[in-house]
């Protein structure tokens, strides 16, 4: 498997990770079964999260202790700082694992949470300490708030970035946050590489990020089929042609109109609706599954986005122009559909 040098981390990583979100939708079983073709196949990188319900305990019983020559990365949210290390202890748990080597701090987007990372005696300090002791390799941040990520590879302590990268939100590559990313030697993970499971074509999707400097996608699967087509365009990337271009250009006007990034700036909605969550309802049923997402009924972001007004604000603040209003009412209709059927 082509390997590729994380940033300043030094940590030699594949082409292609695992990303366990989707773990959560399939048993353990399929997951030990992934795992082992994944490792066979050269894919030695595993990126995951204590809030991705029992994908952390579905890896541990996989690999069952054995590390060798497989990194792990994981996250969680910063909040307070027993909390924080308590869920870090907790993710151990559930991974068997010793240490990772890298840990993330995770939904970095706003400017209050990233500040309350760095309030004196916070989460940042604990993760330091953990860092010291050898129990966490390098530390990084997750968010979907690019003007936010820009910020962040101007912090001492990151060491990488996540966040959203696709060939539907192009912005990454415009901002010059790839170039200054590798000025800083600060590590790239792409985010829904595959947009949440809307775009399907492997071969667009992971050749559009490897025409991107120095940028790894974290990609979900549930079937070892695809393991192997990931590993087979990982190995052997090409440019990316005319026709490409043109081909993904139109599925940016059609599928972009409403694909969320979730930086909230189109946030407070006077109905207080939680837009991104309505707009994400689609990338949650791919990623998690049916019965988790609407097992329960009509998840409560939905039943809010019925009280819509119409009033159109938050389309004045999207920075990337979305008919949110339309991508709200597919979210609706899709919810329909399915708890019929």
């Amino acid at each position: 498997m082509r390997m590729i040098r994380f940033g300043k981390t030094g940590l030699e990583l594949s082409a292609v990770g695992l990303g366990g979100v989707q773990f959560s939708k399939i048993s353990h079983q399929q997951v030990a079964v992934i795992i082992a073709r994944a490792r066979e196949l050269g894919i030695n990188w595993i990126e995951t999260a204590y809030g991705y319900h029992d994908s952390e305990e579905k890896i541990g019983a996989a690999v069952a202790g054995d590390w060798s020559g497989l990194h792990i990365i994981s996250k969680s949210s910063g909040g307070e700082t027993e909390g924080f290390l308590n869920r870090v202890e907790e993710s151990k748990a559930r991974l068997r694992v010793e240490r990772f080597d890298l840990y993330q701090f995770h939904g970095v987007d706003d400017q209050e949470y990233w500040r309350s990372v760095h309030a004196r005696g916070g989460t940042l300090a604990a993760a330091r300490e953990l860092k010291k002791q050898g129990l966490i390799g390098h530390l990084g941040v997750t968010t979907h708030n690019l003007d936010l990520a820009l910020s962040m590879l101007e912090a001492d302590w990151v060491e990488s970035v996540q966040l959203p990268l696709s060939f539907l939100n192009t912005e990454v590559a415009a901002s010059g946050f790839l170039d200054r990313a590798q000025e800083k030697r600060i590590g790239v993970l792409a985010m829904k590489p595959f947009a949440g499971g809307r775009l399907e074509s492997s071969r667009l999707c992971l050749h559009y990020i490897y025409s991107l400097p120095s940028v790894l996608p974290v990609v979900g699967v549930e079937e070892v089929w695809q393991v192997e087509d990931l590993v087979e365009k990982a190995e052997h990337p090409e440019p990316l042609t005319e026709a490409d271009e043109r081909e993904m250009q139109r599925i940016r006007d059609d599928l972009g109109r409403v694909f969320c990034r979730a930086c909230r700036y189109c946030e407070p909605c006077p109905q207080e609706i939680s837009i991104y969550q309505a707009l994400y309802f689609p990338i949650y049923i791919k990623q998690m599954g049916l019965a988790r997402i609407i097992g329960g009924g009509e998840p409560s972001y939905l039943v809010a986005a019925r009280t819509c007004t119409d009033c159109g604000q938050c389309e004045e603040r999207c920075p990337f122009h979305l008919e949110i209003r339309e991508g709200m009412k597919q979210s609706l209709a899709l919810y329909e559909e399915l708890s019929r059927s």
